[in-house]
């Protein structure tokens, strides 16, 4: 199957150096220059990968991620001009996967696409499912459940919960969790791991889980443990 990049951005220069190098890389690429042109292009095409720029006429793209995180679970990246925390916040809060300010090196936006689509491939050495208590897990259908009821998770949220649970009661550290999920061609801040934690747990206390098993060890990182 051929992966399908989706580039919204109205930076001509930038747009064309990303397709080039991507379309190099064996990638499918659409482009567009705007919000609308994107929810548009994202609803025709479904690719898997999405990257957006924040600023852009008309719809910004904070709308469109949201848009988009209420129909797929698509990879999305976020773009942005300015180096703000505020921007960052907004943008993982939207459900973005990951957030990379300009200028970047194309290299390193391709190498974080490329680490994405890895971890999709390496899902099917992964156990059928995990059940504790009424949270059901299915890694190779990538399905969450709390009693019975789905939980709509992004891409990285996901990934994050099936390596906890794969190894209950063993703790990782914020930079042990990067290695298993993104690997070694991860560029970003380790702060990205807090934010997926925080709106994973928020999104299964949502769903009707009680007790959540994902802990923080202090000072140390993340762990699955089962027991209070």
């Amino acid at each position: 199957m051929v992966n399908h990049v989706l580039i919204a951005d109205d930076d001509k220069d930038l747009v064309e150096g990303l397709s080039w190098y991507l379309d190099a890389e064996g990638f499918q690429v659409t482009t567009v220059s705007d919000g609308a042109s994107a929810l548009e292009a994202f609803r025709a095409h479904r690719p898997n990968v999405v990257i957006l720029d924040i600023m852009m006429p008309g719809m910004d793209g904070i709308e469109v991620c949201e848009a988009i995180r209420r129909e797929s679970d698509a990879y999305v990246m976020m773009l942005s001009a300015r180096d703000g925390e505020i921007d960052k916040v907004r943008a993982l809060n939207t459900g973005a996967d990951d957030y990379v300010t300009k200028p970047f090196h194309v290299t390193e936006v391709v190498a974080r696409i490329k680490a994405f689509l890895r971890r999709q491939e390496g899902k099917a050495s992964q156990p059928d499912s995990y059940t504790w208590e009424n949270l059901h897990v299915v890694p190779r259908e990538r399905r969450v459940t709390v009693g019975g009821t789905p939980v709509e998770l992004t891409s990285t949220e996901f990934d994050v919960l099936a390596a906890l649970i794969a190894r209950p009661r063993s703790v990782f550290s914020r930079e042990e969790l990067v290695k298993v999920i993104w690997g070694d061609d991860f560029f970003g801040e380790l702060r990205l791991v807090d934010n997926h934690i925080y709106h994973l747990r928020e999104k299964l206390a949502n769903a009707g889980l009680q007790h959540c098993p994902i802990t923080t060890v202090r000072g140390v990182g993340y762990a699955f443990r089962p027991e209070p």
